[in-house]
């Protein structure tokens, strides 16, 4: 008699998808990377899937932080806040460098046609990874004499990585002409104009 096969649950589970789906990746790139394909090579349905990942972005960008190597931002003080900027965009322009341009157009095309514009906006300016690194940043600025204040409005903390997320869209890469013109031409003149409460 046929040994019953184990159910495989929790982090045995999520492990065979991910590899799944890195290997689909990998092989077939990202428009032809299916959840039925990855469901199949991992030996379970869509249904499980579905109930971790909603979509195929989310499925890809879990396998890519587990497999892809990528690394977290780390805000460096570089001794200017202008160095501090370019240094994190530099870091993010890596990143993106080790994506493959359609795993990336693929990824932002899908989660853009999920969310509607308020949603979008929404979600650029809850973004609390950039936001995290720009706060030390605009303390050390203020504490050098850089800018007036550290304490700078919301819309403004929220600036570079809506204007990220611009450029990625827009130009489908981020140079370092792009990098140094956004610190230059807008953040910095932005940050400055901020006057001490």
């Amino acid at each position: 008699m046929a040994e019953k096969k184990k159910r495989r649950r929790g982090a045995e589970l999520e492990a065979a998808i991910l590899t799944a789906a890195w290997d689909q990746l990998q092989a077939k790139g990202y428009r032809d990377l299916t959840i039925e394909g990855v469901a199949a090579a991992a030996a379970t349905t869509k249904t499980v899937l579905y109930r971790r990942w909603p979509d195929k972005a989310r499925l890809v960008i879990a396998a890519l932080s587990k497999f892809g190597e990528m690394p977290s931002y780390q805000g460096v003080d570089t001794g200017s806040l202008r160095g501090d900027l370019l240094d994190l965009f530099g870091q993010m322009a890596a990143v993106l460098a080790k994506l493959r341009m359609g795993t990336l157009r693929g990824i932002l095309a899908d989660r853009l046609d999920k969310l509607d514009l308020g949603q979008l906006m929404g979600k650029a300016n809850t973004s609390h990874t950039v936001k995290e690194l720009i706060h030390p940043m605009l303390d050390r600025a203020a504490a050098r004499g850089e800018i007036a204040s550290a304490d700078q409005p919301e819309r403004v903390v929220t600036l570079p990585g809506v204007l990220l997320i611009n450029e990625v869209i827009g130009q489908r890469q981020l140079t370092v002409a792009a990098q140094v013109a956004i610190v230059d031409e807008i953040l910095l003149p932005v940050f400055q104009s901020v006057a001490a409460k």
